[in-house]
């Protein structure tokens, strides 16, 4: 039979393992072996690594992106906001300020939608998916997101396109309200109707194909 002190005595044991299992207990990653880690264990950590990173911002692990063209500035998703101080919120920084109205470039990733409004795409700093249909606007965006607009005909919605764009356009800040109840604060008008990839030098797709053109039946 445990006595009341055997009982105390066990619970302390298992909370220094808990608190030192290092210690006590071998690695977890040499499998029980007091050995170092194996080559395939230290890739496998650092494959676990790369993809934390990728979570936080993928953009880290892109290529560098090549010169802006002269009169375009590169502008990056962190650049957006202060930082937070006191009970203020968010304030968008003294650099994004000066660009309203100036042409910008924007490295990110289109945001899938499932009721993407013609001619407009959301533009975030990682791939992004919301359904419109289950939660209508309340979604995960982050604040960075950017409203683009994209200069197509009337009715033509804009390709889903994968992977990282390098997008070129006229910044535009201040808050208003959109014709699909999104409120937006920063937003982009597009120089041309194309979705420039970041890693190769051709549009993904033409934004002109017949393909891209929304049905007129309900």
């Amino acid at each position: 039979m445990r006595t009341p002190l055997h009982s105390i005595r066990l619970l302390s044991v298992l909370v220094f393992i808990t608190h030192s299992g290092s210690a006590l207990l071998p690695s977890l990653s040499a499998h029980g072996r007091h050995i170092p880690p194996t080559p395939a264990e230290i890739a496998w950590s650092r494959t676990a690594a790369v993809v934390e990173k990728l979570r936080n911002d993928p953009r880290a692990y892109l290529p560098p992106r090549p010169p802006a063209p002269a009169g375009v500035t590169d502008l990056e998703f962190s650049e957006f906001f202060a930082p937070i101080v006191g009970d203020r919120g968010l304030e968008l920084t003294d650099k994004i300020r000066a660009l309203h109205g100036q042409r910008v470039r924007l490295l990110g990733f289109m945001v899938r939608q499932a009721l993407p409004t013609p001619g407009v795409l959301l533009f975030a700093p990682q791939p992004i998916q919301v359904d419109e249909v289950e939660y209508g606007n309340c979604d995960d965006l982050p604040p960075q997101v950017v409203r683009t607009f994209v200069p197509l005909p009337a009715g033509v919605q804009v390709p889903l396109a994968a992977g990282a764009l390098l997008l070129t356009g006229t910044l535009e800040i201040g808050q208003r309200s959109e014709i699909d109840g999104r409120n937006s604060l920063i937003r982009l008008r597009l120089d041309t109707p194309e979705l420039t990839p970041h890693t190769r030098s051709r549009p993904v797709v033409s934004t002109n194909s017949p393909s891209a053109k929304i049905s007129s039946q309900p």
